[in-house]
């Protein structure tokens, strides 16, 4: 296709042709040259178009509060359990006897859990669930007065180390 028949065809679409004669002095060999350049561009021409109404505004409905979590009672006791590689930080080493908050903050890089059981074995065994890197776990127990021995139950991490003790105290 020759340029003309292309710029014929694409003046039916509606583009145009535009063309700028550039002149610039150089200077080669030691010489002053004229150098005469031509810039070559096409354009879209617009397109008429008819006016459009405009679109009617629509306010979205406003958005459902979200439900907030109940309020935790203020009264009941909380333990922060710090978990890192191979350690345990409680954030106080005796609480009372009682319903107990305890929060296990992931601050390690591998997954830990949090076993409770009184230290002579007896009594049911309280646990948080896995908890992966930079997580956060939540969980209340009843716990009767006595001393408690804390520890995770992934593979060797009690054997790393990572374990504690806890004393609640008679109310």
């Amino acid at each position: 296709m020759s340029t003309q028949a292309a710029a014929r065809q694409g003046a039916a679409r509606g583009a145009e042709n535009k063309r700028k004669r550039v002149v610039k002095r150089v200077r080669r060999d030691g010489e002053w040259k004229r150098v005469v350049k031509i810039n070559r561009w096409r354009t879209c021409a617009r397109r008429a178009t008819a006016p459009v109404a405009p679109a009617p505004v629509v306010t979205p409905p406003a958005p459902a509060p979200e439900p907030r979590p109940e309020p935790e009672d203020p009264s009941i006791p909380r333990l922060g359990v710090k978990a890192e590689e191979w350690s345990y930080t409680l954030s106080r080493p005796e609480v009372p006897a009682g319903e107990v908050i305890v929060e296990l903050n992931n601050m390690g890089e591998d997954p830990h859990n949090l076993n409770l059981q009184l230290q002579d074995g007896s009594g049911p065994e309280a646990s948080i669930p896995v908890t992966g890197p930079s997580g956060q776990s939540k969980a209340r127990f009843a716990l009767p007065a006595g001393t408690y021995r804390m520890w995770c139950s992934l593979d060797e991490h009690e054997t790393k180390g990572m374990s504690a003790t806890l004393v609640v105290a008679a109310g």
